[in-house]
């Protein structure tokens, strides 16, 4: 806030100049007035002087009136005599006041100030009617009563005849003198009007000369400062914006906003709308309720800060998605809130290089924990673990550079994606984490080249990748694993839990994902004594089989609760033999069981069958359309479901084996999966 001294320095000659305009004006103003007093009082002068050298005549006409009727024998008139003496006593009136200045009756009767003259050549005609008038108005005085005799009009007759063209002549003079100095002081008012004007004129020149110039310099400050604010403005990478307290946005802004806003801004725009456009519904309500906050004074601003809702907030920015930081600067003025300075930021490249570094620390602690997970399983599984995918990995990478015909495409997916779940699977089984987890990106992968309506040789390109990762891994474990075999003895020995203990252990956590409650019950005590290619692949099925019961049949704790069920859902896998080298493997589980119908309503939902096709399928066949490729009943993609190859897998196991399926199931009972086959 400027205070008065420092702006009377600042504008201290435009003060002095103004105040010198004020004092001639105020001189000028006197001036005139005192002159144009004189002026009124001279034409006073002159109007009088006009009346006294007419009296002076009436005086001379009145007496050669009486003069005439005395002649005549005929009395006076009272109107001649009337004028006479009414001419004589005004006459000696504007006489006595020229002389010594009184007040006396104007030409309209009323009274009239007549200064006295003051003028060299006035006094000096005044003498010389002083000395005419004196004794003419001595032969005057005795006709001014009735009764007077005829020697008395003779005498005055006599003295007007012969000294009235003297006194006319006087009169005249006076007249002519009273104008002269009328017409004088008039000169003198123009004179002085027009030194007023022409000095007014100067410091009215010298205060716009002063003014113009400080016009000037302010000018080129304002200039030159918006020189620099245009180039912040167009130099910041923020976007920069006052805000007032009607929500409309500034005259100036940086020339980024639009850019960070993804839209198109001009001065006055509501701020409210350009927020309604970009924020979720549920964010702008706050927001308006925090600026309005803000452009208050009831609470500090420190205080509210971190209520902040507009704080790497995702905006919808076109079709991108953006993070935007928006803060808030009050803008005090005169100690009142004027605006807030608003600055927005995309954040973008900070949320997603923080999000990328979160995930890093969250996959890094993975590894670690699946590095630490290979500690605590059997070696000998381990590596049979890590033999089988090396070579089902390395099956994969035949395959693709085999296939050459666009026929062929979707069938080596297909098969890629048997291959990659069965990995998966026996990954869960071990509970190998890392691998479950790579084998669940490579599936993502496949499930999305699956979906589409026509596949390219030039789609199988990004195959390649999440397979070299995975052999990747393979390779490191393998490495990981030969350099602790060098220190064993300072290891606990790793105990074999045995695959019964593995399907438990797998059963629990997928039921634990998916908010159920399991139990597992297992007889495979002939499992061992198969030969190693059969005893492998009857693992995967069970393990395949096993994730389905969990997340299809078994149903979560509260739907069991309402059938009257236990809470947690039991799974029975056993293995028997049933004849001279023949075996049965049964999977039973107490959940929903396989219902047709439910089945019919998700292939007619998916597109998979049109209704003119189920028409002609039976329940049976139905039924086995839960082990086609891509089918399921999952509501989303988990690792342990949804993407439809799971029974797609055990089929192939089935075949591969030579088994006969047979499948039985209750609504809301149990679902039994029976294979036979021959070791």
């Amino acid at each position: 806030m400027n205070l008065p001294g420092k702006s009377l320095g600042k504008y201290r000659e435009i003060v002095i100049a103004v105040a010198l305009f004020l004092l001639f004006d105020l001189g000028v103003l006197v001036l005139n007035f005192y002159t144009s007093f004189k002026i009124d009082q001279d034409t006073v002068a002159i109007n009088l002087a006009g009346r006294q050298r007419y009296t002076s005549q009436r005086i001379a006409r009145t007496l050669l009136e009486l003069d005439a009727a005395r002649v005549s024998g005929q009395p006076y008139k009272p109107e001649t005599l009337k004028e006479l003496r009414s001419g004589s006593k005004t006459f000696e009136i504007s006489h006595q006041a020229f002389r010594e200045g009184a007040t006396v009756p104007g030409g309209d009767g009323k009274p009239v100030f007549l200064a006295a003259v003051t003028s060299p050549r006035g006094r000096e005609l005044e003498e010389k009617v002083e000395s005419l008038w004196r004794p003419y108005h001595q032969a005057l005085q005795p006709l001014q009563n009735d009764g007077f005799s005829q020697e008395q009009l003779s005498v005055a007759l006599a003295y007007s005849q012969a000294n009235n063209i003297a006194l006319l002549g006087v009169a005249n003079d006076f007249v002519t003198e009273t104008q002269h100095i009328g017409a004088s002081r008039a000169r003198t008012l123009r004179l002085v009007q027009t030194g007023g004007i022409l000095l007014a004129l100067l410091n009215f020149a010298f205060i716009l000369m002063k003014f113009l110039r400080r016009l000037n310099d302010y000018d080129r400050k304002v200039e030159a400062a918006q020189r620099e604010t245009a180039e912040i403005l167009g130099t910041v990478k923020e976007g920069l914006f006052l805000l007032d307290h009607q929500f409309r946005i500034g005259l100036q802004y940086s020339a980024s906003l639009s850019q960070i806003l993804g839209r198109d801004i001009a001065p006055g725009d509501d701020f409210r709308a350009v927020l309604r456009a970009m924020l979720p519904a549920g964010l702008l309500e706050p927001s308006c309720d925090y600026l309005e906050l803000l452009l208050g004074d009831r609470v500090k601003e420190s205080l509210v800060a971190t209520l902040n809702p507009l704080t790497s907030v995702e905006v919808s920015v076109g079709h991108a998605r953006r993070y935007l930081t928006m803060s808030f600067n009050r803008v005090v003025v005169d100690g009142r809130i004027s605006h807030l300075l608003v600055t927005v930021s995309d954040v973008t490249a900070q949320v997603e290089l923080e999000r990328a570094l979160a995930d890093s620390r969250k996959r890094a602690q993975v590894e670690v924990d699946a590095m630490f997970n290979l500690l605590r399983v059997e070696p000998a599984a381990l590596r049979q673990f890590l033999d089988n995918a090396e070579r089902a990995l390395l099956d994969i990478n035949d395959r693709l550079r085999a296939v050459k015909a666009q026929h062929d495409y979707r069938s080596s997916i297909s098969a890629i994606f048997r291959k990659v779940h069965t990995l998966k699977g026996e990954a869960a089984t071990l509970g190998l984490d890392m691998f479950e987890d790579l084998a669940q990106r490579f599936e993502e992968l496949l499930a999305g080249l699956r979906a589409k309506g026509s596949v390219a040789g030039e789609d199988l390109l990004a195959l390649p990748l999440p397979l070299d990762e995975f052999l990747q891994r393979i390779a490191l474990v393998r490495e990981l694993t030969r350099k602790l075999a060098h220190y064993h003895d300072a290891f606990t020995p790793v105990a074999d839990t045995g695959f019964e203990q593995q399907l438990g252990a797998l059963a629990e956590r997928i039921a634990k994902d998916h908010g159920k409650q399991v139990r597992v019950v297992t007889e495979l005590g002939p499992l061992g004594s198969l030969p190693q290619q059969v005893s492998g692949e009857l693992r995967d099925i069970a393990v395949q089989l096993l994730r389905n019961a969990v997340v299809h049949g078994i149903e979560a704790v509260t739907e069991r609760s309402s059938r009257a069920k236990p809470e947690a859902g039991t799974i029975y896998l056993g293995l028997k033999p049933v004849g001279e080298g023949e075996y049965e493997f049964v999977l039973r589980d107490d959940g929903r069981g396989l219902v047709p119908q439910r089945l019919r309503e998700v292939l007619l939902q998916t597109g998979r069958c049109s209704a003119a096709e189920l028409e002609q399928l039976d329940d049976r066949q139905i039924v086995m359309k839960i082990f086609d490729s891509g089918f399921s009943t999952a509501g989303e993609v988990t690792r342990d479901a949804g993407h439809g190859v799971g029974l797609d897998v055990v089929r192939q196991k089935i075949r591969q084996l030579g088994a006969q399926l047979r499948i039985r199931s209750s609504a809301d009972v149990y679902t039994q999966f029976s294979i036979r086959f021959a070791a």
